[in-house]
């Protein structure tokens, strides 16, 4: 019966066939699956997220010259990534969130004389990353100890209050995950979508198909629905492999992720079809569709965070279809997001898709 109906019903016929046609495709399989496993590979491999500085968060309570010069002497070293703009309550929150190595808490009182703090700083330490934190802390102690002998307190020094916390430890490599899943699905549905059609109006193929009893939105249905279903492929692929092989664990729905997938898929598909209905031969085709791609490669926060940007570029990157795709993808995966939370990327996405989506139907040709 499901035989007959595939036989009998031209779209789940053409569907079948793009299906087979797709993954017969060698070339198409490698570049869709091998290219992304090998970056998250390599990334995973190279941990840029290993110990190279120490994040330190600083709060100053006490705000008065001997708090200063501590602060002074520390950035003097170029051993911490210093942040000194949050509140107390802000900068324990960002080390719960592993963004922090440890936060140096100067009380009121420190430095004067009839304080009881006046000797002591407290230090909360991430003990996720014990590298860091004891390096962080020996240094700050051996600073303490520097003001000490110079105010000639040889018999009072300058202690530590440590305070050990679980924070959360994220690697490069659970940031990296979702935003190379992000680019797959980019690449699949731009390239490999305005790449085939060319070559298929080039070889006449479109042109015959419109003189068979065939439906044009059969054809166009079987192309779309194979491309969605390599876009989930992909996505269980590449978080399958970061899980089993880097540890990566996943905070959110991976149900969620895949609905992503497929509208994140849905766009570039999208583009992908108004680049070949407005590309005159394969030549045009191929530079328009990197034109496209390589800007949100490197601007969407694919690689590293969009924070490190200046303003105005920042400001244009936000929008980029690949954007709110990678961060919806990233807020589920790593912040346990759900995709309610994710209105807003939902949102971007959906009016990508809009315009896209009328944009290849306006420019989409047969021949």
């Amino acid at each position: 019966m499901l035989k007959r109906l595939f036989q009998t019903n031209p779209t789940l016929s053409l569907t079948r066939a793009s299906m087979r046609i797709w993954f017969r495709d060698r070339q198409a399989i490698f570049w869709t699956f091998f290219l992304p496993l090998v970056l998250i590979s390599v990334f995973g491999l190279l941990d840029f997220g290993s110990f190279s500085t120490v994040g330190l968060g600083i709060v100053d309570q006490a705000d008065n010259d001997t708090s200063r010069k501590l602060i002074g002497d520390i950035r003097a070293l170029d051993t911490f990534d210093i942040s000194e703009t949050l509140s107390e309550e802000e900068e324990r929150e960002a080390l719960l969130d592993g963004d922090r190595d440890l936060v140096l808490i100067i009380e009121p009182g420190f430095g004067e004389a009839q304080s009881p703090v006046r000797r002591r700083v407290t230090v909360v330490y991430n003990q996720g990353r014990p590298q860091e934190a004891a390096a962080g802390r020996t240094i700050i102690q051996h600073v303490l100890d520097e003001i000490t002998f110079a105010e000639g307190g040889f018999s009072d020094r300058y202690r530590i209050d440590a305070q050990p916390v679980d924070s959360r430890n994220l690697r490069f490599i659970d940031y990296l995950m979702p935003g190379v899943v992000a680019l797959s699905i980019m690449q699949m549905g731009l390239f490999t979508v305005a790449f085939s059609f060319m070559q298929l109006k080039s070889r006449g193929v479109l042109r015959r198909l419109q003189a068979t009893p065939v439906h044009p939105a059969s054809f166009l249905f079987a192309q779309v629905f194979t491309r969605l279903t390599v876009s989930v492929l992909q996505t269980l692929v590449l978080v399958g492999l970061a899980v089993l092989a880097f540890d990566v664990h996943l905070e959110g729905n991976l149900v969620v992720m895949l609905l992503l997938a497929v509208l994140g898929a849905g766009v570039f598909v999208s583009l992908g079809f108004a680049i070949s209905g407005w590309a005159s031969t394969e030549d045009v085709a191929a530079p328009l569709a990197n034109a496209v791609a390589l800007p949100m490669m490197f601007l969407s926060g694919v690689f590293f965070p969009r924070d490190v940007m200046p303003e105005p570029l920042r400001a244009v990157a936000d929008f980029l279809p690949l954007s709110y795709l990678a961060d919806a993808l990233r807020n589920v995966a790593v912040d346990g997001a759900t995709l309610w939370s994710q209105w807003d990327n939902v949102l971007g996405l959906a009016a990508w898709l809009a315009v896209s989506f009328l944009v290849a139907v306006r420019s989409f040709r047969w021949e």
